[in-house]
C-alpha cells in the first residue's frame, strides 16, 4: 500500500511540471516552477497538528495510535473521526484526516471529506487543491484544472492555486490562459516572485526570450537570488545577448566562485562570441570543481568540437 501511495504522489507532481528550457544540452539549469501547491508538506503540517490535538485530547496515548502520512492503522483513524466529531469546524483536523484516508488507500473517502469541508467553508483553497489531485488521481484533468480555479475563488491570496493552474494550463497547451492566470495573480499580489519565474517559464516554453527576460528582471528586482539570476542569465543566452548574459554570470561568480552551472553558462556566453579558448577553460575550471560530472565532460567535449569546426571555417574562408 505505501509503495502504491508513494508511486500515486511522485506521478502526480511529475505530471505537474514539464520539460524546460535549458542554456545547453549537458548542464541542466534549474528552470522549475515554483511556488507550487505543497503536497507533501501541507500534509505533513496537517498531520503533526492533529497528532499534538490528540495526544492533548487522549489521557492515555496507545502506542501506534500516531497518524501517518503514508499508512495509518484503522484504530488511529476512528480516533482522529471521533475527535473530529468534537472539532467539526477544524479544517486542520478535516485536512489530517483527509490526507491518511487517502495515504491508507480509501481515496474515495478522502474525496468526499474534502467536498464536504469545501462546502462548509468556501474559502477553505487547500481543500481544493486536494480535490485536484484527486482528480487527476482519476484522470480526469478537467477536474484539476477546475479545482485550481475554485481555489483561487476561495482564496484570491492563495499564491500556490495561480502557479498551479498557470502551469496546468500551459501543460495542455493553453499557454495564453497560463499567461492570464499569472497576471490576475500579479495584480493581486504585484510582489509575488514565483508569478514573474513562472511566467518567465512559460514565455520560454513558446520560446519568446524577449518576454521571458522582461519577467526574470521583475523577478530578479524583487529577489536577486542566485537562482533567479542564473535564470536570467540563461535566457539572456537564448537571446544572443552574450556580454550581457556574461555579466549575470560573473555576478553570481563574485560571490559563489564553485558554482560549476555558472562556469558552464559563462563559458557559454563566451563560445556564443567564437571565444572557444577562454571557454574551454572556464568548463576545465568548473570539472577540477567537480571531476566527477559527466554533464560537464560532455559539456567540454562539444566546446571542443565548436572550437575545431570554427577554426576548419576560417581556414576556408581564407582566399
Amino acid at each position: 500500500m505505501q509503495k502504491r501511495y508513494l508511486v500515486h504522489i511522485v506521478l502526480l507532481i511529475a505530471w505537474t511540471l514539464w520539460p524546460v528550457p535549458n542554456s545547453r544540452a549537458g548542464v541542466i539549469v534549474p528552470f522549475e516552477p515554483t511556488g507550487m501547491f505543497d503536497f507533501a508538506g501541507t500534509a505533513e503540517k496537517a498531520i503533526n497538528y492533529a497528532n499534538a490535538y490528540l495526544k492533548r485530547q487522549t489521557t492515555a496515548w496507545p502506542a501506534g495510535l500516531e497518524l501517518r502520512l503514508r499508512w495509518s492503522s484503522k484504530e488511529a483513524l476512528d480516533n482522529l473521526e471521533r475527535q473530529l466529531q468534537q472539532a467539526p469546524e477544524d479544517f486542520e483536523l478535516q485536512t489530517a484526516l483527509g490526507v491518511t484516508l487517502w495515504g491508507s488507500s480509501r481515496e474515495k473517502e478522502a474525496q468526499r471529506l474534502f467536498e464536504q469541508s469545501v462546502r462548509a467553508n468556501p474559502s477553505y483553497a487547500i481543500g481544493h487543491c486536494y480535490l485536484a489531485y484527486l482528480g487527476l488521481l482519476e484522470h480526469d484533468r478537467s477536474a484539476f484544472g477546475r479545482h485550481f480555479e475554485q481555489a483561487i475563488q476561495a482564496d484570491p491570496t492563495y499564491v500556490p492555486a495561480y502557479n498551479n493552474l498557470a502551469i496546468f494550463n500551459n501543460k495542455i497547451g493553453k499557454a495564453d490562459a497560463a499567461l492570464r492566470v499569472l497576471t490576475q495573480g500579479i495584480a493581486r499580489l504585484p510582489n509575488e516572485v514565483s508569478f514573474f519565474t513562472n511566467q518567465a517559464i512559460i514565455h520560454g516554453s513558446q520560446e519568446n526570450w524577449e518576454a521571458a527576460e522582461v519577467s526574470l528582471r521583475k523577478a530578479v528586482a524583487l529577489q536577486p537570488s542566485e537562482h533567479n539570476r542564473l535564470m536570467l542569465g540563461t535566457i539572456l543566452l537564448k537571446r544572443e545577448q552574450y556580454e550581457r548574459a556574461r555579466m549575470v554570470f560573473e555576478s553570481i561568480l563574485e560571490t559563489n566562485p564553485k558554482n560549476v552551472v555558472t562556469l558552464a553558462g559563462l563559458a557559454d556566453s563566451y563560445k556564443g562570441q567564437h571565444e572557444f579558448a577562454r571557454a574551454i577553460t572556464l568548463i576545465k575550471q568548473a570539472i577540477a570543481i567537480d571531476p566527477q560530472n559527466a554533464d560537464l565532460k560532455d559539456e567540454l567535449r562539444m566546446h571542443e568540437e565548436a572550437s575545431q569546426s570554427w577554426k576548419s571555417q576560417e581556414r576556408n574562408r581564407r582566399p
